[in-house]
């Protein structure tokens, strides 16, 4: 599916727009089930307007019958499977309903040579001056990565104007899919919408092992569960390989 460029793309600028990636027939139904799945995440309760941003951790969960089409979608699969390998491990998904733009920063950092991403679908059109996704191209290298740490005090307050920043547009079906190691920012007061998707690297080595885990602890401390009975109850063989480490390294270690 991926071309060589695109390939090159993100190993060396750490992030890809995939262009109608899910079709709209079926882009419309992942569209049409958010605000339903979002307020049965909230108790049945319709969220209130957020300062920031609503965020639902994991989101599947809430709505198995829609999203999990989603989770084993092969477009998905196919451009994980190129960027990652065919074992790749699935962690998280993500609802967000975003009011508010965010600071520059990254995302958790996976050792050296282990690639972890995030695969994002807007549910409406977003363009620079309404909260698309802007990054720092080739901030995932470690280099890059600690002058923005030791000088982003002073950097980052320049907000869009960085130099070197850049905005992915895109829309509904579109797939902007990114290294968490990528510095990066939104900004725009325009409420928008989408369902973030976590994967990393199969571990090859302790440390990657222990970075997996360490993802699953954390993000457990904040109240955030993983891997929950739905997942497995209507689980194809894909998605079983997929969730297939963090289960036996972590839910039934022990």
């Amino acid at each position: 599916m991926l071309t060589d460029a695109q390939k090159h793309q993100f190993e060396t600028l750490g992030f890809l727009r995939l262009t109608n990636l899910i079709p709209p027939e079926e882009m419309n139904t992942f569209i049409d089930a958010f605000d339903e799945t979002m307020t049965a995440a909230n108790g049945g309760v319709p969220w209130q307007h957020a300062p920031r941003r609503q965020q639902v951790v994991p989101f599947y969960r809430h709505n198995p019958a829609v999203y999990h089409r989603l989770l084993d979608h092969h477009n998905i699969h196919e451009v994980v499977e190129e960027l990652l390998g065919k074992d790749f491990v699935f962690t998280v998904s993500e609802g967000i309903h975003h009011f508010g733009g965010t600071r520059w920063h990254h995302d958790s950092v996976a050792p050296e040579g282990q690639t972890h991403l995030k695969v994002v679908l807007f549910l409406n059109p977003v363009r620079a001056n309404t909260g698309c996704l802007c990054v720092l191209p080739g901030s995932q290298f470690l280099p890059y990565r600690e002058r923005m740490q030791k000088y982003g005090e002073s950097v980052l307050p320049l907000g869009k104007d960085v130099p070197g920043a850049y905005p992915i547009e895109s829309d509904p079906g579109d797939a902007v899919v990114f290294n968490v190691k990528c510095y990066h920012a939104a900004f725009s007061e325009t409420p928008r919408k989408g369902v973030y998707i976590n994967y990393v690297q199969n571990p090859q080595t302790r440390e990657e092992e222990e970075y997996i885990k360490w993802l699953y602890h954390h993000d457990a401390s904040h109240g955030w569960t993983y891997y929950t009975r739905e997942l497995f109850e209507d689980a194809t063989p894909k998605r079983l390989q997929m969730l297939t480490f963090l289960k036996e390294a972590c839910y039934d270690a022990g």
